[in-house]
């Protein structure tokens, strides 16, 4: 194999779609990066003495991995959503409360 298809991990990172630090390689390498349908994909990485590589091949390995996990996330069909849509903020007595507010304001006005 030529010397020129292991990078450094700086070189990967310069490589790199976006060119993310030095430490998030290494990251990927360590840890992974969690996809979206919830699993963890790594970079794989070749220590040599007290240097860490990549595999130029493995990096473009590890980045269609993570695409295509994504895509299966993605691509899975989703729930219908609900024809109002609720941001969380309301609970259940402030609700009430308005209900009753705008019935209260209906009778005053003579619509109910």
């Amino acid at each position: 194999m030529p010397e020129t298809d292991y990078l450094s991990l700086n070189e990967a990172a310069a490589a790199s779609p976006g060119r993310p630090h030095t430490s998030s390689v290494w990251r990927w390498c360590r840890k992974g990066v969690r996809a979206r349908n919830g699993t963890t994909v790594k970079l794989p990485c070749v220590r040599a003495g007290g240097r860490v590589f990549i595999l130029r091949d493995a990096l473009q390995t590890f980045f269609a991995a993570v695409a295509d996990a994504d895509a299966e996330h993605f691509d899975r069909p989703t729930k219908p959503s609900p024809s109002v849509p609720h941001n969380g903020t309301r609970n259940a007595a402030r609700r009430e409360r308005e209900i009753q507010a705008a019935e209260t304001e209906a009778r005053k006005r003579g619509i109910l």
